[in-house]
Order: structure tokens, then C-alpha cells, then sequence
């Protein structure tokens, strides 16, 4: 027999609501959480982990520029070296070669002549520019004589050179066996490397005769060096 529920517990006793009752739970997958994230010192919401690989690529192109910066200073001080010693190189030989008579303003090598007596003979001919006024400057051949007095050029030059002999004072100049020719005295205008200076100078009515640059303003002015063994002929201040 069943027990009976008192009287007076009957009012206690509440149906079951049916909405209130809550379904169970279904099982959380653990794959469909998502991992927390962590941010790097320093790192903005919007950029991305800085990998290792990133890093290490980052350092080797440091390391790369820095040699290639080494380098180049290195480069650039052997280049300056070198162009120092030059420069101090050529300096010391211009002034071995100048020495203590001055520039030089002329250099030149001996010319070989042959002669039907003596055979190959080097003499000291240098070409040197001389001023005709309708022409400028022309380079003609001079033999340097310090034994000849004054320079000379043959009388057919004045006539280029628009000079009148007539106008010019005339001297006598005496010559092998005693032969005596006429000179007529000039200045005419050459040029000694980048300088344009006169020289006083004769035009001779002697057959025959070379242009010649004597002692008479020009080596008394100027020093004439003659090195046989290199052949080589130097007029310096």
C-alpha cells in the first residue's frame, strides 16, 4: 500500500515547470579554442612576431655592410697614399733635375749629324720658336754656340720678319782665314718654354751661315747644360 502524502504537505508539492529545465551541456572541443597570443616588448598590436630568421638575416646584413664600408676606407687610404707619393715623387725629381740654377725651361736631345769627314756627330741644335708678325710664333733650328759672340740668322729671315736691313745699324765680324762679313743688329722676340723674352740679335750677309744663339743675352742670361752622356741639352733661369 502505497503511503499516503499527508493532507497538509499537500501544498508544498509544485508541478515541475517544463521551460526551467535546462538541456545539458554539450562537450567543448579542445581544438576550437584558440592559444592565447603573446606580444613582444615594445611591439605594436598590428605587427607581427619578429622571428629568429628575420633577426638572424638582419644581423648578417649588418655585418656585410660594415666590411663592405672597411673596405672601401681601405680602398680609399691606399688610393691617397699613392697619390701622395707621386705627387712627392715627381716634386723631388723636378728638383733634382732643376737643382739650384732654376727652371728648366727648355729640354731637348742631341741631334745626329753626319758629316762626310767626321762621320755621326751629336750637336746641340734645338728648335725654338721665333716671332714673324704675320705669322706668329715658328719654330726654327738653332745650334747653341758659346763660342759665337751674339746670335745670328741668316738675312733672308728679316725680309720675313718685315725688318729692313737699311734701317739697321751695321757691324763687321771677321771669320775663318781672316774673311770679314757684315752684320746688322736686331732684337728679335722668342719664346723659352711658356716665357716670350727678346734677345738682341744679328742678321749676316755670310753665305751659308746657321741660325746660331750665341753669348750675348742669351748665355750670359740663361744656363745651358750639356749632358753628353744622355744626350741631352737643358736650358734653365
Amino acid at each position: 500500500m502505497a503511503d499516503s502524502i499527508p493532507q497538509e504537505n499537500k501544498n508544498f508539492v509544485q508541478p515541475i515547470n517544463q521551460t526551467n529545465i535546462q538541456p545539458p551541456a554539450s562537450p567543448v572541443n579542445p581544438a576550437s579554442i584558440p592559444a592565447p597570443s603573446f606580444q613582444s616588448l615594445g611591439q605594436k598590436p598590428s605587427q607581427d612576431p619578429i622571428s629568429s630568421t628575420n633577426i638572424t638575416q638582419k644581423q648578417e646584413k649588418d655585418i656585410s655592410w660594415r666590411a663592405w664600408t672597411k673596405l672601401a676606407y681601405i680602398v680609399i687610404f691606399i688610393a691617397t697614399a699613392l697619390i701622395l707619393g707621386l705627387y712627392l715623387s715627381k716634386n723631388v725629381l723636378a728638383k733634382q733635375v732643376t737643382g739650384t740654377s732654376g727652371e728648366v725651361l727648355y729640354q731637348a736631345r742631341y741631334q745626329p749629324v753626319l758629316w762626310k769627314d767626321f762621320g755621326e756627330v751629336f750637336e746641340p741644335i734645338v728648335k725654338i720658336p721665333v716671332y714673324y708678325p704675320s705669322d706668329g710664333f715658328m719654330e726654327k733650328e738653332f745650334l747653341l754656340d758659346s763660342g759665337a759672340l751674339v746670335s745670328s740668322l741668316p738675312r733672308e729671315e728679316s725680309k720675313k720678319m718685315g725688318i729692313s736691313l737699311a734701317k739697321l745699324p751695321r757691324s763687321t765680324f771677321g771669320g775663318f782665314g781672316n774673311t770679314t762679313s757684315f752684320a746688322y743688329r736686331a732684337e728679335v722676340k722668342i719664346k723659352l718654354g711658356e716665357q716670350e723674352i727678346k734677345i738682341p740679335l744679328v742678321f749676316t750677309e755670310a753665305a751659308g751661315t746657321k741660325p746660331i744663339l750665341g753669348r750675348s743675352g742669351f748665355f750670359e742670361k740663361y744656363s745651358i747644360h750639356f749632358n753628353s752622356k744622355a744626350s741631352m741639352i737643358e736650358i734653365r733661369e
